[in-house]
């Protein structure tokens, strides 16, 4: 077995690859959407012990739903009711590698609607960006209105989704209700300050207007949503500086998991050497450690060239 100097499991190596930003804009609401379980939390008055969170990529329109555990059937259940009735079918939908949706159930539930899934690389949370960013504003709201003894946190979603949905989005310029229904909210303000009149037309002219209107608005989100990515992906980019490796190279993993019974500080959290054994696109990679070690799909930004002894091949497989 080959022994490598602690040095460079604890701290690392000196040289860390990260790769580009990778863009995906959707054309259409409820073309793509994200899934994500967060929890658990503290067991609420209801039973409810976890959320799961759904978020359409092309609106930003949010939904969560408190629920009493995180099981493939429980959450497939939530999908198909509350989602796929409600807005149709999504073409892809996009999670992290949990065991609730790498399950047979989940994938036999996507298979019969007709969706595409797909995933995130293990460790590598980026590619779910916008429902992390949506959980960490949602906890950070929850954790500012819920009593001391924490089981109430399920009854204030539905007032958080109302402000969420009514508020303009950075990404997009408008509103989730907007980009989704064609119009704004009607919110408990409005009924203090009034609203404008609306003018009384016939139900052909209404339904032309409102098409004419939702056409313009997707118009312009798609626009500033690749306007967004564009500037996000150069300013990101700029500390890129992965060059790719070639089948064949050895490389070090990141992989700061915590093992039970082992102290997280004295944890090594580098492993290897791994042997890349196909680049599958530009940021991931399958890589494979010894002979009879098991592939893993990673993202280029876990590893880092080996540098080893001209015989660390040999020692490694």
């Amino acid at each position: 077995m080959y022994l490598f100097p602690s040095s460079v499991t604890g701290k690392g190596p000196q040289t860390r690859s990260r790769g580009k930003l990778q863009l995906y804009n959707v054309g259409a609401p409820w073309e793509r959407i994200a899934i994500d379980v967060a929890g658990p939390f503290p067991v609420t008055d209801d039973g409810n012990k976890y959320i799961v969170v759904i978020q359409d990529y092309f609106t930003k329109w949010p939904e969560v739903f408190a629920i009493p555990n995180q099981e493939a059937t429980t959450v497939a259940k939530k999908v198909v009711e509350e989602v796929v009735c409600r807005y149709g079918a999504p073409l892809e939908i996009h999670s992290d590698q949990g065991r609730n949706f790498e399950s047979a159930l989940f994938q036999e539930m996507c298979t019969l609607l007709g969706i595409y899934k797909t995933r995130t690389t293990p460790a590598h949370p980026q590619s779910d960006g916008m429902v992390e960013r949506f959980n960490q504003t949602l906890e950070n709201h929850l954790a500012k209105v819920v009593d001391d003894h924490q089981k109430d946190w399920d009854r204030y979603i539905p007032l958080f989704l109302m402000s969420y949905r009514s508020a303009v989005h950075d990404s997009t310029g408008h509103t989730p209700a907007r980009v989704n229904f064609g119009r704004e909210m009607r919110l408990p303000v409005d009924t203090i300050t009034g609203v404008p009149p609306d003018k009384t037309k016939p139900v052909t002219d209404f339904v032309s207007d409102l098409q004419d209107q939702l056409d313009e608005v997707h118009k312009r989100v798609r626009e500033n949503s690749l306007h967004t990515s564009v500037k996000m992906k150069t300013r990101y980019d700029r500390n890129a500086n992965a060059k790719g490796f070639e089948e064949g190279a050895l490389v070090w993993l990141h992989n700061p998991l915590r093992r039970k019974g082992k102290s997280p500080k004295l944890q090594a959290r580098w492993e290897g050497p791994y042997t890349v054994i196909k680049r599958i696109n530009d940021v991931t990679y399958r890589i494979k450690k010894g002979l009879r070690g098991k592939p893993k799909v990673v993202h280029v930004d876990r590893l880092a060239p080996y540098h080893g002894s001209n015989n660390a091949r040999d020692e490694h497989d």
